[in-house]
């Protein structure tokens, strides 16, 4: 726990310069004597045969009046040249809470420990505090209990939502009332039976684990749907007892489900260690995804053919309303399975079309990934509406703490006036000002800097973005006298902590004085960048310091030295804590010596400050004289040189995009750096480009351990080819869905392009498979095809659909914390409309350009 803020209680001993030289003293002579005289000194211990003593001299002051007794000459008191009263240290930080002053409290959960459990404990201790200390106004200032609850909450309705999205879908396909209970069924015990495999392995349940459990509906779905779907067939169409139809239906598919099953795991494998970033983000929701996939298929193979055998039913009885649907359905499908087949047959019949379509795929996946995919933009993550904003304001460097105060006041005023829909929409505000030393979880920099954390509304209760509020808090803060900056940007804009903003431009250099002016170019580009809100500096070159210029000849004339002059005025000036100020059960206050506070407030006033020499008392200005000069704001190093960071905060403008404009301006602007300034890009987009390229690494071993499986399924090296070619298909519907829903690639659109993979090659394999099984009973290549679209596309149509509005709640952001996975969802929707409905089109042709005996169909 972190304690900022307040003010720090102290005995201030404020001497008089002029009366201690009139009595020939310096306030060396004032620290010496308090320092001496008020101290309890142990002085050893009476011994002898019978007992022991401890002899102690006690000369510590227990009250005020004892330290003002304090002799400092045997005719000179402490009072006589100076006043002792209860003060407060000159403050470097300030903290506020809702509006008013106040003491922070910060609390971090333990190493390990859950965040809602440890604020829970705290606002349970809450009401016990008010009642024990009823004269203080406790506060929650800032809290993520709302977000955490609330997101938790979004998200079970969003599950909800997407089991009733997918029952209906099923219900939609299959017609069978009875049928889609049995898969609504199974929805409950694969969850179960994965969030107890979690349990086990140590996986937290949270906002990324929920969205994977909500993304492994469809898929979990997938395997029962199939399963169910081929037990009809043989129960229907076969005319099989419930028994023998839910035994060879399950045999049929088992081998050819489990393959898809082990496909999506190893597809997703590689995931779980790619590192860095990725791997802390998408770990958990891999490794959820794998345990749900493989829980679903033992269900999927185990629960669904038992129940199966209960709810079996002749088509003949199927109720009116079943009848008709379908019937609707059946109106719907079979056109487009013979639009399947008709297409088919012509790519393979006809050379000249079979070459003009694949051409024309080809072109369709490179517009995709080379000219749809840039439209978008990239991030490394999307921007979220949590419904926090920080503002960090940076006032000119010479304004007054109190002054920061008083403005920042102002500020606080106006964000609570914010309105939306005619409602404050302001929860809370938590401001820091400066900083404190040993607190990290707390500040706001130097006592000039400000920190504020603003709690709103959530988004389902305001018409207003957060990024329009911020906007609004941005414009009037640039309305005050002394501010500086003002960057206002949402929770979360930067992917990680220790990244200061979107954009942040790193300058190096051995010389402060290039530095600065390479910043002041670079501060010219950043205000003509496309998409950035804000811009600002790390440190500025326009902190006014006072100089003495001391002059040695006079030193030595007066027979003193400059560093004794020096120590004579920042006794005065900052002052010295000489001793404590014991009190009982306390730590005690500190003693400080130092001038009265009106003759320290100017440093015209230290002109005639007067310097003890062997030849009296010699005013400060007779020493030298003050230059005005101007010095860095703050000054940092890295790998041995001077460093200089240049700041830009964007709203929901993709960085790909504000890189792109960030170098336009660059090179419009002819911007040439000194010989000794580097540069480099240390924001978003640096580690994004290493995110990225271990999330490459990781999905091209992920193909390649997904070809390795699919071998030894089909028993051959080029059937897994076609299946794997339609991966592309996939990825030209991801990509036209990112644009069209106005989402940004980023790692969780790659992310939806991994899963959108996995699920377009377990419907392939599902074609394959049963063109493999035909060609076994005597069909030719091209029957065998036709047969394959004719009895397949039902349950590959019902899988795309049925898994994409299963990520509806997802794309739409239905819950709070969604929008960092929406263009998953938007891949993943996409591509499998896209992707499905062109894998029924080219993988059969694929496969049959890839079989082995392409003359099979002449047989």
């Amino acid at each position: 726990m972190d304690v900022f803020g307040g003010y720090q209680k102290e005995i201030d001993v404020e001497i008089n310069p002029i009366k201690l030289a009139a009595y020939n003293l310096t306030p060396s002579d004032v620290i010496d004597a308090i320092k001496f005289a008020n101290k309890d000194v142990p002085m050893g211990i009476v011994l002898n045969k019978r007992s022991q003593y401890v002899f102690k001299l006690k000369t510590e002051a227990k009250t005020l009046d004892q330290i003002k007794n304090i002799y400092i000459t045997p005719n000179v008191m402490l009072k006589d040249v100076a006043t002792v009263k209860y003060g407060i240290e000159d403050p470097r930080s300030m903290y506020r809470a809702n509006g008013h002053q106040a003491i922070a409290l910060a609390i971090e959960r333990p190493y390990g420990g859950a965040a809602l459990t440890t604020i829970n404990a705290v606002y349970r201790l809450l009401p016990r505090l008010r009642n024990e200390f009823p004269e203080l106004n406790i506060q929650v200032a800032d809290s993520q209990k709302r977000l955490i609850e609330l997101s938790n909450t979004n998200m079970f309705e969003a599950l909800r939502d997407a089991i009733v999205f997918t029952s209906l879908v099923i219900f939609i396909f299959l017609a069978d009332l009875r049928m889609t209970l049995i898969s609504a069924m199974s929805i409950p015990f694969v969850y179960a039976a994965t969030i107890g495999v979690m349990w086990i392995l140590g996986i937290e349940f949270n906002l990324v684990t929920l969205t994977a459990i909500i993304l492994a509906l469809g898929m979990l779905v997938d395997d029962a749907i199939v399963i169910l779907e081929n037990i009809e067939r043989h129960y229907v169409e076969l005319h099989k007892s419930p028994i023998q139809a839910a035994l060879d239906g399950t045999k049929e598919v088992m081998l050819v489900v489990f393959a898809g099953t082990l496909s999506t795991s190893v597809v997703l494998l590689p995931l779980l260690f790619v590192g860095s970033y990725p791997e802390r983000i998408f770990r958990p929701l891999a490794g959820t995804l794998i345990i749900a996939v493989l829980v679903s298929y033992i269900v999927s193979i185990t629960f669904i053919p038992i129940v199966s055998i209960k709810f079996l039913k002749s088509e003949t009885k199927k109720l009116p309303f079943e009848a008709f649907i379908n019937n609707v359905v059946e109106k719907i499908l079979n056109p487009l399975k013979n639009f399947y087949i008709s297409w088919n047959a012509l790519m393979v019949n006809n050379k000249i079309a079979m070459r003009v379509f694949m051409i024309l795929g080809v072109l369709l996946f490179v517009i995709s990934l080379r000219d749809v995919m840039p439209l978008e933009g990239r991030d490394l993550m999307p921007p979220m509406d949590t419904g926090i904003a920080i503002a960090k304001i940076t006032f000119y460097p010479n304004t007054s703490i109190y002054k920061v105060d008083k403005e920042t006041a102002k500020i606080e005023k106006f964000i609570y006036s914010l309105k939306s829909n005619n409602i404050y929409v302001t929860k809370t505000i938590s401001t820091a000002i400066g900083t404190e030393p040993g607190v990290f979880t707390i500040g706001g920099g130097t006592p000039y800097q400000v920190s504020m954390t603003i709690h709103f509304v959530n988004r389902f209760k305001r018409t207003k973005t957060l990024w329009q509020l911020e906007d609004e808090i941005r414009n009037f803060i640039h309305t005050l006298p002394n501010v500086e900056y003002a960057n206002v940007y949402d929770y979360g804009a930067t992917a990680v902590s220790s990244i200061t903003a979107n954009l942040d431009v790193t300058l190096f250099s051995p010389s402060l004085k290039a530095l600065n002016e390479a910043g002041n170019e670079i501060m010219k580009v950043l205000a003509h960048t496309k998409g950035l809100t804000s811009y600002s500096r790390s440190w500025d070159m326009n902190a006014i310091e006072y100089d003495f210029k001391i002059d040695k000849q006079k030193c030595a004339f007066y027979h003193t030295t400059p560093f004794n002059v020096a120590s004579q005025v920042a006794q005065g000036l900052s002052g010295v804590v000489s001793s404590v100020f014991t009190i009982p059960n306390q730590t005690g206050y500190l003693i400080r010596v130092i001038a009265y506070n009106h003759d320290r407030d100017k440093i015209d006033k230290f002109k005639t400050y007067p310097i003890k020499t062997p030849d009296g008392f010699i005013p400060l200005e007779a020493f030298g004289h003050f230059v005005v000069s101007h010095q860095p704001t703050l000054i940092t190093r890295q790998a041995m040189e001077y460093t200089l960071d240049l700041y830009g905060y964007r709203s929901t403008y993709p960085i790909t995009h504000i890189m792109d404009s960030f170098y336009r301006e660059f090179k419009k602007f002819h911007i040439k750096l000194p010989p000794n300034v580097k540069m480099e890009q240390t924001g978003d987009v640096s580690m994004m480009t290493d995110a990225m390229g271990r999330m490459a690494k990781a999905i091209g071993i992920g193909i390649v351990l997904l070809y390795l499986v699919l071998v030894p399924v089909f028993g051959s090296w080029r059937s897994p080819l076609a299946i794997m070619l339609a991966i592309p298909l996939g990825a030209i519907g991801g990509a036209w869905a990112l644009l069209i829903m106005d989402k940004h690639g980023s790692l969780p659109a790659i992310m939806g392009f991994v899963l959108l993979g996995s699920i377009i090659v377990k419907n392939s394999i599902l074609l394959i498979d049963f063109i493999q099984e035909r060609q076994k009973d005597g069909m030719n290549l091209k029957e065998a095809i036709s047969e394959s679209i004719r009895l397949r596309t039902r349950p590959v149509l019902m899988t795309a659909f049925g898994t994409a509005v299963g990520m509806i709640p997802i794309a739409l952001e239905w819950a709070i914390g969604l929008e960092r996975l929406a263009p998953l969802a938007a891949v993943a929707i996409g591509g499998l409309l896209i992707g499905t409905f062109l894998s029924l089109v080219y993988v059969p042709t694929f496969y049959y350009l890839l079989s082995k005996k392409p003359k099979n169909d002449e047989r």
